[in-house]
């Protein structure tokens, strides 16, 4: 479940149910969650000073560099290195009917302080590797919507189920390049025969492949 929209089955629709099973004397609500295509860890409370404490913690760590939100992902691709980190300026553009994040690599000043452009940062680690895909530690440094597929396919390396941004990474004799997003509409995730038959998926089926992206870990004061 996701936070969601009214009349959707989302995590906001399921508090009072699960209030009434933990027997809280006071309503719960999110303090930390991921986005509503990732699965992950949920922070709940029922207390809005502990809410108000939590959230200032998450503001501060970022603003010290620190990393209070660790995610996996399973990458369709690995990366170059071993770890490292991707840096760049984000902006959100319109795309016909959609809004689609896009990377700005060289945003100039002005930009970013009328807030058109937001640096991003995400430090990344492979965990493991096997059939052409890879296991991902991602620390995300700053927050901005949909910055980790982003910076996913920034990798040549998308995510696992990413029906959004996989697009952009295209193939020529198996060697992937960065098409730019305004030539790569999204669409279900191209996968390789041998991948889909050891995922034990059909063609068909392939466009309900969830987004391999999960929030792991959280650091409390």
């Amino acid at each position: 479940p996701h936070p969601g929209h009214p009349g959707e089955l989302s995590l906001t629709a399921l508090l009072p149910a699960l209030r009434r099973r933990l027997a809280l004397p006071a309503e719960l609500h999110v303090v930390k969650a991921p986005s509503r295509e990732c699965s992950g860890l949920v922070l709940l409370s029922s207390c809005h000073r502990a809410t108000d404490q939590l959230q200032r913690f998450f503001a501060d760590a970022r603003r010290r560099g620190q990393f209070p939100a660790t995610y996996c992902a399973v990458t369709v691709g690995v990366p170059a290195e071993a770890e490292g980190e991707i840096r760049v300026g984000l902006r959100q553009q319109q795309q016909g009917d959609t809004t689609v994040v896009v990377p700005v690599p060289v945003p100039g000043r002005r930009s970013i302080a009328r807030g058109e452009v937001k640096p991003t940062l995400t430090r990344y680690r492979v965990l493991g590797a096997a059939g052409g895909c890879a296991l991902l530690q991602l620390q995300p440094r700053t927050a901005f919507p949909e910055q980790l597929p982003v910076h996913l396919t920034l990798l040549l390396c998308p995510a696992l189920g990413d029906h959004r941004h996989s697009s952009r990474v295209g193939r020529v004799l198996g060697v992937p390049f960065l098409l730019p997003p305004e030539a790569a509409t999204p669409r279900t995730q191209v996968l390789d025969e041998e991948l889909q038959e050891r995922l034990g998926l059909s063609p068909g089926q392939l466009c309900h492949l969830p987004l391999h992206l999960h929030l792991q870990r959280l650091a409390l004061p």
